[in-house]
């Protein structure tokens, strides 16, 4: 057999070679790994709200689902790789009518359906009279607050703002909003690539009596948050716009559209895609629904996007 003497240039050459072929073998293998996830995550309380944000660490995922995906609908694809150059924070639960209630208290702030006569029920009929306050029950005050458009709470956003950054506690260069939709489905993924059985996780139509429930009665995710799928929809920060594909970095949406991003589903969705981290839905930003409520973000201002 042919071999080379161990101190030959050709030799070092091809172990060279060899070194940097597993090097780049282990790149390519961690860009599509799951970001790690913490034993414990980190959290933070908002003194004097009672809302606690937890820590998502950056990392890159899959967002909507491949060609062929079982239940998927044709508006999650294609499927699109999302890097995160930043960590960024999530509100454990949706707001509460408790934390809501605080913030009209301390601004006076009248939303857009008490403006505009009503919030839209299950049967997609705009009710008179209703609101967050009464959106077709009266709503204990650890309840997800609904009824509330996508600019009320952004109004939220504005307030928790200023409040925390009177009292010293924003952090430079963050600022208190809606989470982007790549964001929100990256959270609710939470380092998987399918979704967990919904019982132990989620309220749906199975297993909810028809009605909204209490924030934070069901497990976590692995990242620590409470009801990212079922319970309530959710507005998320971005218009309504097809995926890019290929792989993008902060991606953050079209900066104009027609309507806003809901995720989540709820308390009255199926089982199955109704429910599912990719299921996508919308609504213009000033309209607002019996079942749709809101979690808050922490991050730096979303940059201008990137395309490979």
């Amino acid at each position: 057999m042919f071999s080379l003497p161990t101190g030959s240039p050709l030799v070092s050459l091809l172990r060279l070679r060899h070194a940097a072929a597993l090097l780049l073998g282990a790149v390519v293998v961690a860009a599509s790994l799951p970001p790690a996830v913490a034993a414990e995550p980190e959290k933070m309380l908002i003194p004097g709200l009672n809302l606690t944000m937890v820590h998502v660490p950056r990392g890159t995922f899959v967002m909507g689902r491949p060609e062929g995906y079982p239940g998927s609908s044709a508006d999650e694809k294609p499927a699109t790789m999302v890097t995160f150059s930043r960590d960024f924070w999530l509100g454990a639960t949706d707001v509460t009518v408790a934390q809501f209630r605080q913030f009209v208290d301390a601004t006076k702030y009248v939303t857009e359906p008490e403006q505009t006569g009503g919030i839209f029920m299950s049967n997609a009929e705009k009710r008179e009279g209703t609101s967050w306050r009464n959106p077709g029950y009266a709503p204990p005050d650890n309840h997800p607050v609904v009824g509330v458009s996508w600019n009320d709470a952004l109004k939220f956003c504005a307030w928790l703002n200023e409040r925390e950054k009177a009292a010293g506690r924003l952090p430079a260069g963050h600022v208190y909003t809606l989470p982007t939709e790549a964001q929100w489905e990256y959270a609710a993924r939470a380092g998987s690539t399918d979704d967990p059985e919904p019982d132990e996780y989620s309220w749906y139509d199975a297993n909810s009596g028809g009605k909204i429930q209490p924030v934070g009665m069901k497990k976590p995710n692995p990242f620590g948050l409470h009801d990212m799928l079922g319970l309530v929809w959710q507005w998320v920060l971005d218009w309504r716009a097809p995926y890019p594909g290929g792989h993008v970095v902060d991606w953050t949406g079209p900066e104009l559209g027609t309507t806003r991003m809901n995720r989540s589903g709820s308390f009255n969705s199926p089982k199955g895609h109704g429910i599912m981290s990719t299921n996508r839905w919308s609504t213009p930003g000033v309209t607002s629904r019996a079942g749709l409520g809101f979690r808050v973000a922490l991050s730096v201002p979303p940059a201008p996007r990137k395309y490979d």
